[in-house]
C-alpha cells in the first residue's frame, strides 16, 4: 500500500528517511518554471534601493584611477586632493540620491533593458572618485536634500564644486541622457537631471525636459 502510494505522488520530491522499523515520508513540492518566472517578476517590481545600480567591484575601479583622495583642510570647511591619501570610494552622481527615485517614480522594472546602461554609466571610473568619510556622509545627505545641515556640510559643499568633480558630473550625465534617449525614455532623463542640478546648477536641461516636466 506504500509504494502504491509513492507512484501516486510524481510532481513531489520524495524524502525518505528510514529509522528502526520505521519508514516515514515527507513531500516537498517541485516549484515550476511558471513560479519562478512569477518570482523574478516580483523582484523585478520592488522598489529600488542604491546598491542595486552599484556593482560588486566598483571600489576597485575607484582606487585604480585614483591615486588620492580629497581629505578635509585644516580650518574643516573645505577640501583638497592629497596624493596616496585614503578614503571613501564614492559615486559622483548618487545612485541613491539622484537615480533612485526617478526610477521609481516612473515604475521602472529592474529587469528593464535601460538598468544595465546605467549602471554602466554610474560605476564607470569617471563617475567615481575618492573622499574622507566625513564629507562624503554628509555628501550623500546633501544630494537627498539641499537644505539638510549635516556635520560637513561646508566640506561636502567646496568638494561637489571641484572642477574634476564638476566634469565628472557632466560625463556621467552625457553617459545617463544618451542611455536613456537609447531606450526611448526620454522622461527618465529629465528628472534624473532634475535632481542632479539641485547639487550642481552647470548641469543643463533642455526644453524638452522641461516640457516632460509639466
Amino acid at each position: 500500500m506504500l509504494f502504491s502510494t509513492l507512484t501516486s505522488l510524481p510532481a513531489f520530491a520524495l524524502l525518505l528517511l528510514v529509522s528502526e522499523n520505521v519508514l516515514s515520508v515527507t513531500a516537498a513540492p517541485v516549484v515550476s518554471k511558471s513560479n519562478k518566472k512569477a518570482t523574478a517578476a516580483a523582484k523585478a517590481s520592488q522598489p529600488w534601493k542604491a546598491s542595486n545600480l552599484k556593482t560588486s567591484d566598483y571600489r576597485k575601479t575607484a582606487l585604480a584611477h585614483n591615486d588620492g583622495a580629497y581629505v578635509p583642510t585644516a580650518g574643516g570647511s573645505q577640501v583638497k586632493w592629497q596624493k596616496g591619501a585614503k578614503g571613501d570610494a564614492e559615486h559622483v552622481i548618487e545612485p541613491g540620491s539622484h537615480i533612485k527615485g526617478p526610477l521609481n517614480k516612473l515604475g521602472v522594472p529592474k529587469n528593464h533593458p535601460v538598468v544595465a546602461d546605467l549602471k554602466k554609466a554610474l560605476n564607470h571610473k569617471d563617475n567615481l572618485s575618492m573622499l574622507a568619510g566625513g564629507p562624503n556622509k554628509a555628501k550623500a545627505q546633501l544630494t537627498a536634500d539641499p537644505s539638510r545641515n549635516p556635520k560637513n556640510k561646508a566640506s561636502a559643499q567646496h568638494y561637489m564644486q571641484q572642477p574634476d568633480i564638476k566634469a565628472k558630473a557632466s560625463a556621467t550625465m552625457k553617459r545617463i541622457d544618451a542611455a536613456a534617449k537609447k531606450h526611448q525614455m526620454n522622461k527618465l532623463s529629465a528628472e534624473i537631471k532634475k535632481n542632479v542640478k539641485k547639487n550642481w546648477k552647470h548641469i543643463k536641461r533642455d526644453e524638452v525636459d522641461l516640457d516632460l516636466l509639466d
